[in-house]
């Protein structure tokens, strides 16, 4: 004998929606982006926005541009004869190839870790507190409180705490990396 179950009775229930999210601000908006090696053309008609407090991963074949589309974002490639950049790059609303704006404000203000970890040949202190030396800054107390938080930030404070001046090319190819990242930090640029 077949038994057929009862049917199933369901109680109609109401959901509301979550409100839609607040859309984060945009940090950087490139238009049209295209850049020139010599004759060479490296970067073909890009475009894209990048939002605030979000971390924006760029992931294609070696070769592809990502290196050289970031280097547009801190006038890196200004440093390059021979290169060639059209297009928009607004860095929070500002022009940042305008005529003018301040470049070293926009190194500044927008932080680079590259690939290849490229510690400097000093010590691990000096390495972190470096960018502030350069902007000027020479109070021992404040250094040492930007050294300690952006070490701290990197993950890399309690393996170094206690060498800080050793020699940063003494350190771990992943150490040497994030020490370059604690350099980064340190400045407080508003993009990373």
């Amino acid at each position: 004998m077949i038994t057929i179950p009862e049917p199933l009775l369901l109680t109609p229930t109401i959901t509301f929606a979550p409100a839609p999210p607040e859309q984060a601000p945009t940090a950087v908006s490139i238009r049209h982006a295209n850049v020139w090696y010599g004759e060479q053309q490296a970067i073909h008609d890009i475009s894209l926005e990048i939002p605030a407090n979000q971390v924006t991963a760029f992931i294609g074949p070696s070769g592809c541009g990502k290196s050289t589309l970031l280097r547009c974002l801190n006038r890196m490639n200004d440093l390059i004869d021979g290169v060639r950049i059209t297009g928009g790059f607004l860095v929070q609303d500002r022009d940042i190839y305008s005529s003018t704006t301040d470049v070293i404000d926009v190194r500044r203000r927008i932080g680079m870790v590259f690939q290849k970890s490229n510690p400097l040949a000093k010590s691990i202190y000096e390495n972190v507190v470096y960018g502030l030396r350069v902007a000027g800054i020479r109070d021992r107390p404040t250094l040492d409180a930007a050294c300690e938080r952006a070490l701290r930030s990197a993950a890399l404070w309690d393996e170094v705490k206690d060498r800080l001046d050793a020699s940063g090319l003494s350190l771990s190819g992943g150490q040497q990396q994030r020490l370059c990242i604690a350099r980064t930090i340190a400045i407080e640029p508003d993009i990373i």
